[in-house]
């Protein structure tokens, strides 16, 4: 058994995953079962970061359904259970390896979903106040779009640490990429509505008065 740890161990440094020798903490007896919850964590973080949370954003954005606002709130809240999923998953490994505070990929990961456990919150308030004054509320709006390209981003360093495969890591890449430009494009687009760089009909001002200002939703 003890030549098996020590194989495993041996694994563990080659991929760049290896235990904190240094630690009284790390729980040799459950290292196999570190590629099954690098797998589980990489999966569902990969799934929430790169596809669910832009598609929701995509969702409220684009869609003209009634109801489209439960239909976002829903799927992120899928999403975000994705995330606690994750993060479970996640912290196991460190907690295996005791590798939880010394690496860029823990810290920014752990940092991402702290702050989006307060979204559901945000949001709900950003919902109720555009129900009273037809205002929406941009912390909401950019909080979660700068949250996900972070979460998107910090899944790449999630890769390099665990030295996944160069076709898991290029597919990644792609579909993190396609979705995290969506958002990064319709944020550009909004803003030039919103400046009127966007809008129509282009109203030039007139002999009978000064131009009137069009101001896009």
């Amino acid at each position: 058994m003890q030549n098996y740890y020590m194989r495993f161990t041996i694994w563990l440094y080659v991929v760049g995953l290896a235990p904190n020798i240094c630690s009284a903490e790390v729980i040799y007896e459950d290292l196999p079962l570190v590629p099954k919850y690098l797998k589980i964590h990489g999966i569902v973080m990969g799934l929430a970061f790169a596809v669910m949370m832009p598609l929701g954003v995509l969702i409220i954005r684009i869609s003209k359904v009634k109801g489209t606002i439960w239909i976002h709130a829903g799927w992120q809240l899928v999403s975000w259970a994705l995330m606690i999923a994750g993060l479970v998953s996640g912290i196991r490994v460190g907690q295996i390896l005791d590798r939880l505070e010394n690496n860029a990929h823990t810290v920014i990961g752990t940092i991402v979903v702290v702050a989006l456990f307060l979204q559901p919150f945000i949001g709900l308030a950003h919902h109720l106040r555009f129900r009273k004054n037809r205002k929406p509320s941009f912390i909401h709006i950019w909080y979660g779009r700068v949250l996900i390209l972070l979460g998107i981003i910090n899944g790449g360093l999630g890769l390099k640490l665990a030295a996944n495969s160069t076709g898991g890591a290029i597919a990644y890449g792609v579909v993190g990429g396609i979705f995290g430009m969506l958002i990064i494009i319709l944020a550009i687009q909004r803003k030039a509505k919103n400046r009127g760089w966007w809008s129509q009909p282009l109203r030039m001002p007139s002999p009978s008065g000064p131009a009137t200002e069009h101001v896009s939703r």
